[in-house]
């Protein structure tokens, strides 16, 4: 997979750094020369650049990025304003980090695709998570297992439930399922709402763009998507 992470202070450059340790190709961006030249052997690609220039964006290989992450910590104007112009790009996925809440009411209004809230869950964690497949969020139960927001993969676009193999597999059990909604912000900005319904009948249809609430193991979930 490919990435593009906004903003190397400590939680970015940790991320970044992973995600490369992980096979992953990564960009990472900053505007101090010094965090880009000292990660530039650590990271697959780095460069000094001001985010918040809609030309210097322009000059990148975003549509080729699978994921790109705006990881800036206390620049509050800096984060919303790059932020708002990677939403205009229409990249893939756009995923936001979080400080505090008046931060995360503006970031979800733009219409990022997901909040991190890297306070409370490790950068290693993070970077894990990201980089298996069709996995929105989730949440570590124990070393193998965990709860897991598992977007409909394209597989299994209006099966049945039943159909899948989801629900044949010791150990893992659907929980609940998300239908997921767009809606204008108060800005004009589109942002997808969760409707969440915890009776999922084996029968249910599992449509595009909607998501399962899982309890499980990790590597099963995995095998079960890969196949």
């Amino acid at each position: 997979m490919k990435f593009f992470v906004v903003g190397l202070g400590n939680f970015g450059a940790t991320l970044s750094i992973n995600l490369t340790s992980l096979g992953h190709e990564v960009i990472g961006a900053d505007i101090s020369l010094n965090k880009v030249e000292s990660l530039k052997n650590r990271i697959t690609h780095t460069v000094c650049m001001d985010c918040t220039d809609a030309n210097n964006l322009h000059s990148l290989p975003l549509k080729e990025m699978d994921v790109v992450i705006v990881a800036i910590g206390e620049d509050f104007a800096a984060s919303v304003l790059i932020t708002a112009l990677l939403k205009q790009q229409n990249v893939k996925k756009l995923i936001g980090r979080a400080f505090n809440e008046v931060h995360r009411t503006v970031i979800e209004a733009l219409g990022v695709d997901e909040l991190l809230f890297p306070e409370q869950e490790a950068a290693e964690r993070v970077a894990k998570r990201l980089t298996l497949p069709f996995v929105e969020n989730s949440y570590e139960i124990c070393e193998q297992s965990a709860m897991m927001e598992l977007s409909i993969p394209p597989k299994f676009y209006y099966q049945r439930l039943d159909e899948t193999g989801l629900t044949d597999i010791k150990g893992l059990k659907v929980v609940g399922y998300l239908n997921i909604q767009s809606e204008k912000s108060i800005w004009g900005y589109t942002r997808n709402v969760k409707k969440l319904d915890v009776e999922v009948a084996p029968s249910r249809e599992l449509k595009p763009g909607d998501r399962l609430l899982i309890i499980g193991n990790v590597k099963e979930i995995k095998k079960i998507i890969d196949k």
